[in-house]
């Protein structure tokens, strides 16, 4: 009875500790446009999102961009593209009889924001949302895939280019960026 207990404990910690649910991003380029402009979206779907996925995600989108949001297409408004790479959901009975013995869920795109004039690239973000474990949900993932996009259009503001000086001046070819200690 106390040794199956045990047992319980640990999975359970087990699982606690696992991480259900984990979305990065890596940022190929700041994004320049200025905080709170107005936006339009769309939606490419090369990865094979399924139509419950693109509901969600769309969905989640349209309540975080609700303040800012312009009429598709406007000339002043900046137009936010985000690209579905890939997508793989495990459906919820997988999930929860083999649960990482199924795979992983996966979502993979790519969010462009772009100049209204000049249609160039002001901000380029590359997303990765996945779950390994038998906790969580698609529409969770989904979720926080889209906030992960939202917070990265919404903040904007960085710089179009770098300015000031560099703190320290790169090395020149052939010139050494540190000297080896003498040994004693």
């Amino acid at each position: 009875m106390i040794k199956s207990g045990w047992v319980v404990a640990v999975a359970v910690c087990c699982i606690l500790l696992t991480g259900c649910i984990g979305t990065s991003s890596k940022v190929a380029r700041p994004n320049a446009s200025a905080v709170g402009a107005k936006l339009w979206y769309t939606v490419d779907n090369p990865g094979g999102m399924t139509a419950e996925g693109m509901a969600v995600l769309r969905s989640r989108l349209d309540e975080r961009f609700a303040s800012v949001r312009a009429d598709e297409g406007s000339p002043d408004a900046v137009h936010v593209k985000v690209t579905i790479t890939a997508y793989r959901m495990r459906h919820g009975a997988a999930r929860a009889l083999v649960g990482i013995m199924a795979g992983k869920d996966t979502v993979l795109s790519t969010v462009q924001v772009l100049d209204p004039a000049t249609g160039q690239e002001l901000g380029r973000l590359n997303v990765e949302s996945g779950n390994t474990t038998a906790v969580g949900s698609a529409g969770g993932l989904l979720r926080g895939h889209a906030d992960e996009i939202a917070d990265f259009v919404l903040k904007g503001g960085a710089p179009a280019q770098p300015s000031g000086t560099p703190v320290a001046a790169p090395p020149q070819q052939g010139e050494m960026k540190w000297k080896p200690r003498p040994v004693r």
